[in-house]
């Protein structure tokens, strides 16, 4: 009976563990007191694990961008209409209508605008 009632006692703490370290993983990425960024505001764009923040541009401009070349995820946060993305580095040749909500394989696009 002591077994028992000790197998389960570790194995509440092996799963309050992994829940703390899980929470943990996902929290926000350390920014520099100069640079702050909020991730979740503009267009963010996140790694292919779909967590880690890559890149984020807080209003749209209109101009030519390079596409994070590891992004598999972006997320029109606010103040964006629409990404349209593009094979080449600069902004030419075919365009691909993203939305603002939009996963991808990464290195699938070299540039991307957005209104």
């Amino acid at each position: 009976m002591r077994r028992t009632a000790l197998r389960t006692a570790l194995a509440v703490a092996t799963v309050a563990g992994i829940a703390i370290s899980s929470t943990a993983a996902l929290a926000e990425p350390a920014e520099s007191a100069e640079f702050a960024i909020d991730w979740e505001s503009g267009l963010t764009f996140y790694s292919s694990d779909y967590v880690t923040p890559l890149a984020n541009f807080p209003a749209p401009d209109g101009e030519c961008h390079a596409f994070p070349a590891t992004a598999g995820l972006l997320v029109g946060w606010s103040h964006f209409e629409h990404v349209i993305a593009y094979r080449t580095a600069d902004c030419s040749g075919y365009a691909f209508g993203l939305g603002t909500l939009r996963s991808f394989q990464p290195g699938e696009f070299a540039s991307f605008t957005a209104y």
